[in-house]
């Protein structure tokens, strides 16, 4: 990266795709937010950038890019290929990592926790959002056939409650409103007409057909 990039970068603040942190950034902290740019739509982290965009610079003294890869590979799963690289600004060393959309979605810590980026913070996804990572990364890929005359109440929500416990979701304890954002999310329904997976064994045992 250019320095004068990084000025522009630094000038402008963090947001969605920027993260400043001083050099006494946790690595549980730094997992975090390596995570939350990979789940969403990528971005870059600042080491040795204060929040109020001062310039403090890190040590050199310590192996900023060979901690970093550590962090990447021990405390993020699936482990993440990242970009490293050290910046001179000002007399001072700044370490950037950069962080690509990633492919493996979703990517939670070590101790199983989901974050997404949201504006200038991170959050734990919320289950609607978790379902739509899952289904972006091709978990939830189905081979779909349309099936006439049969709705939401063609449903067997007993099977389908016993599937999405595998993802560690509690379907049956949802509301509503979020049962149908989780059917949709996973492309089980459709606004225009019901979908039921193409796989004979999930015909037989998924779902009772109402089919006038």
């Amino acid at each position: 990266m250019k320095n004068s990039d990084l000025t522009e970068i630094i000038q402008q603040g963090e947001n969605s795709a920027v993260e400043f942190k001083s050099a006494d950034v946790k690595t549980d902290s730094l997992a975090k937010e390596i995570i939350a740019f990979a789940n969403m739509n990528g971005g870059i982290i600042l080491i040795g950038i204060e929040d109020d965009r001062t310039i403090s610079g890190v040590s050199k003294e310590k192996n900023w890019e060979e901690w970093t890869m550590n962090i990447a590979r021990n405390n993020i799963n699936p482990p993440l290929n990242i970009d490293f690289e050290y910046i001179e600004l000002d007399g001072k060393i700044i370490a950037s990592i950069n962080i690509e959309k990633g492919k493996n979605k979703p990517y939670q810590t070590i101790d199983g926790k989901y974050y997404i980026r949201i504006g200038s913070t991170n959050r734990i996804a919320s289950i609607v959002e978790l379902m739509r990572l899952f289904q972006e990364s091709g978990v939830f890929h189905y081979d779909l056939c349309k099936v006439e005359n049969t709705s939401i109440k063609s449903l067997n929500y007993n099977t389908i409650a016993e599937y999405f416990k595998r993802f560690e979701i509690d379907f049956e304890k949802e509301s509503d409103e979020n049962r149908i954002n989780l059917l949709t999310n996973t492309d089980i329904n459709k606004k225009q007409y019901f979908n039921t997976f193409c796989n004979n064994r999930i015909k037989k045992s998924r779902y009772q057909r109402n089919i006038s």
